[in-house]
């Protein structure tokens, strides 16, 4: 066998996930960006149901980078269930999470959020953005605990509630989920990468947009309520959940 094919076969160690929702317009540079990283083993891309031409864009840069697995779902789900089916699609052992809509990210980034992880330092690290754009830098300043740029063991997802992490309510309960069951947490910097707010999204108008933030928030706080009242999961039986048909 040669050496190729026994790096082609060996388990990953690392995956990112990016759940992807419209964003023909976006996420092709954020994977340019990861094309030239090598810290990855696999980008699994789950497009929750798109109605534009992203799933075109996504299958084009699988042909690219053979490390691409390209998920669709037929209708969309929410980003919480977009990313519990990344995660079924792999068996790396450690993740980085990343929004499809990301700007000015880089190769240099993605050890940032992972290097903690790989040397044991942390169990999940959260991505702040810092010095990218205003709006967003306050956003995360004030609610560290929403980001969607992370790396993590993937263990970390067994103790999670898939209930409340329905829609957007993912991060907060990852975050929650983590505490309960003691995993070490830290923030780290990515310098100059900001996203652009929901009201600010030119194919969604100020006020299309202001709604969808709205409704955004309001899933957010559901989720806060059911992964902080309810008891914490059970990581065996959460994982074998997934495994049913």
């Amino acid at each position: 066998m040669s050496h190729a094919e026994t790096v082609q076969q060996r388990k990953p160690i690392t995956a990112a996930i990016i759940p992807v929702y419209n964003e023909e317009r976006n996420v092709g540079d954020v994977l340019e960006v990861l094309r030239r990283t090598d810290l990855l083993d696999e980008l699994i891309l789950v497009d929750d149901g798109s109605t534009d031409r992203t799933t075109d864009v996504l299958h084009q840069a699988a042909l690219r980078d053979r490390r691409i697995q390209v998920i669709r779902h037929e209708r969309n789900k929410g980003k919480g269930q977009a990313m519990f089916t990344g995660w079924a699609a792999t068996s790396a052992t450690y993740l980085v999470m990343l929004d499809a809509d990301l700007k000015n990210l880089k190769p240099d980034h993605i050890p940032v959020l992972l290097d903690p992880i790989l040397q044991h330092r942390a169990d999940m690290t959260l991505g702040l953005f810092s010095g990218g754009h205003l709006s967003t830098d306050l956003s995360h300043r004030l609610t560290p605990f929403l980001t969607g740029q992370r790396g993590l063991r993937s263990e970390i997802m067994k103790y999670i509630s898939r209930e409340a992490a329905t829609g957007y309510g993912f991060e907060v309960t990852l975050t929650i989920g983590a505490r309960q069951q003691g995993y070490r947490t830290k923030i780290v910097t990515l310098k100059g990468v900001w996203h652009p707010s929901s009201e600010l999204r030119t194919e969604r108008g100020f006020w299309k947009g202001s709604l969808w933030k709205l409704r955004m928030y309001g899933q957010i706080v559901r989720a806060w309520y059911i992964a902080t009242h309810e008891r914490p999961v059970d990581g065996e039986r959460s994982f074998s959940s997934l495994l049913k048909p």
